[in-house]
């Protein structure tokens, strides 16, 4: 028999969903910004794009843009306040290009800013299927040794609950004490009924010291206690 993997809780389909959309939502609104602030909100655009994509073209983008508004504004503020009418039409061509040309620009490039950042590839050793398993049982003894000698430590690390956050590998232990519903049920013979009985014996009767305790008073066949032994851990 393998070792447990790792325990992924489950996804809320819909809650992702949302969230996806909502995202989406947000990089159209980073597009439009030019266009929504006239113009004057495309050197801030491009000042985000340039922060998830580091290139010579964004960075081209950011400068052009930003002397296009500064150029602008300067020739306006240049005159009193009925300027010529060249001045007005250079106004107006800035903040023509600054809106309609940086929108266009940024939904152009807006599936490369807003892509999901590659993940690097770590060489991984290959190992046999003897090897893994091997591996995994000297994790479980390593572990199951740090529970008994240190159990506010084991606690720490996470040992025996791969419900939690953690870097420590126990090589797919399970706590008996602590861990929640779906991690118990993923342990041989532990069906929902008797992982409930594990968790209201805990609460009323205190923690399991042992294997044999657990066999005593919750219905699972003895045909997985051997199989249990391997993968069960007590921390008080």
């Amino acid at each position: 028999m393998t070792a447990l993997g790792p325990y992924a809780p489950p996804t809320d389909d819909v809650k992702l969903r949302n969230r996806r959309r909502w995202a989406a939502v947000g990089t159209f609104a980073w597009a439009l910004m030019p266009l929504l602030t006239c113009g004057f909100g495309a050197p801030i655009a491009f000042a985000i794009a340039l922060s998830r994509r580091r290139d010579a073209l964004t960075i081209v983008s950011l400068v052009v843009y930003s002397a296009l508004i500064l150029l602008g504004c300067g020739v306006i503020a240049a005159h009193d306040l009925t300027p010529p009418q060249w001045v007005t039409l250079v106004f107006n061509t800035v903040i023509t290009i600054s809106a309609f040309g940086a929108t266009v620009h940024l939904l152009l490039i807006r599936s490369m800013v807003w892509a999901p950042p590659e993940r690097s590839q770590v060489p991984v050793a290959r190992l046999s299927s003897m090897e893994v398993v091997d591996r995994a049982r000297k994790l479980r003894e390593q572990a199951r040794r740090t529970a008994e000698a240190d159990p506010m430590l084991a606690k720490r690390l996470g040992i025996g609950r791969p419900d939690l956050p953690r870097q420590f590998d126990d090589g797919g232990l399970v706590d008996l004490n602590h861990a929640p519903l779906p991690v118990l049920m993923t342990l041989p013979g532990v069906t929902e009924r008797s992982a409930r009985q594990i968790q209201d014996w805990v609460e009323q009767s205190g923690p399991f010291g042992s294997l044999g305790e657990v066999m005593l008073v919750i219905e699972i066949s003895p045909t997985f206690e051997h199989h249990l032994r391997e993968y069960c851990v007590f921390i008080p």
